[in-house]
């Protein structure tokens, strides 16, 4: 939220389509200024949208897809966001959902992944949800209308074994690259995480994220002494070059299975099959929201029969 306090009152200021602007919420508190910027980029939007003739037009999806993006879509959206808008551009917000049902089909035909199209989906229900809920561009609550495919039986879970990550990287021609493939398996940090690394976050023997996190919590990750040398930041090489690499990479060991993210899957695997280490310390170094996050790798802990026996006090 773009607000600001000065003197006692909080103030709002933000920019949409090229122009500026700034008022007084004329409140004390900051909860309310708050609703009042929202309240105001939903005006702002309304006569934006209008013609020369003073009538209102339709709000078209990319017009409510540029609102979301300025006031805090993820980035970790932004190539579904990206691949929505050659379909939903320039569609009218009622039209939305039929539309998203063509587009769904024809992601289908080009052979998407179930997950993938629900990933692409979900960001048109989102842009839909925040229509009708914070925007007032909507009377009904269409986000509903978009239907997701079940995954049922569509579970992906790839974990690496030391040897196979070592097999990866020794692939890798780019010598960033490897750099960064290898913190990632080592630290279990986002591609956007470890390719925003500064100096700043470089803390011996830590990496230290404050807001570049997903979860927008700061969090502190230790990494292996070995690897030290490795942290020459800011890494030299963009996210083109770098899917460049890990693409020719996985390729070349013969796995094209293998996504960037399966590393910090895999960091997760390796974290989670040390009965010595607590839940709850493998959900701070992966920043989850909760355990019920990382409960999703508790299967691969499985039953631990000397803690059993330990506990039972029957272990010789």
């Amino acid at each position: 939220m773009s607000v600001y306090k000065r003197g006692n009152i909080w103030w709002v200021k933000f920019s949409t389509n090229g122009q500026h602007f700034r008022q007084s919420s004329r409140s004390t508190k900051k909860r309310e200024a708050e609703q009042y910027e929202k309240a105001l980029r939903a005006e702002v939007a309304r006569r934006l949208h209008r013609g020369r003739t003073g009538k209102p037009i339709d709000v078209t999806y990319a017009d409510a897809l540029l609102m979301w993006i300025e006031t805090g879509a993820p980035k970790s959206m932004y190539s579904h966001i990206r691949n929505t808008r050659p379909y939903l551009d320039n569609v009218p917000l009622p039209q939305v959902p039929a539309a998203a049902a063509q587009m769904s089909r024809d992601f289908f035909i080009k052979g998407l992944s179930v997950q993938t199209i629900n990933r692409r989906l979900a960001c048109v229900r989102r842009v839909l949800n925040l229509c009708f809920k914070e925007w007032n561009m909507l009377d009904f609550p269409l986000a509903q209308k978009v239907k997701l495919h079940s995954e049922k039986g569509l579970s992906r879970e790839i974990y690496l074994s030391k040897q196979e990550v070592t097999d990866l990287v020794s692939a890798v021609d780019d010598e960033e690259a490897r750099k960064v493939i290898l913190i990632a398996a080592n630290t279990g940090l986002r591609r956007s995480e470890v390719m925003g690394l500064t100096d700043k976050n470089w803390q011996p023997p830590n990496i230290v994220l404050t807001t570049k996190t997903k979860s927008g919590k700061a969090r502190t990750v230790p990494l292996i002494s070995e690897l030290h040398p490795l942290m020459t930041l800011p890494f030299q090489l963009t996210m083109w070059e770098l899917r460049k690499a890990f693409e020719q990479a996985r390729k070349s060991i013969q796995r094209p299975d293998i996504r960037f993210h399966d590393l910090r899957h895999t960091f997760a695997s390796w974290l989670i099959k040390d009965p010595d280490i607590p839940l709850t310390l493998v959900r701070d170094l992966l920043g989850h929201s909760s355990l019920v996050v990382t409960d999703k790798y508790s299967h691969l802990r499985g039953g631990n029969i000397d803690m059993l026996e330990k506990a039972l006090g029957t272990k010789k």
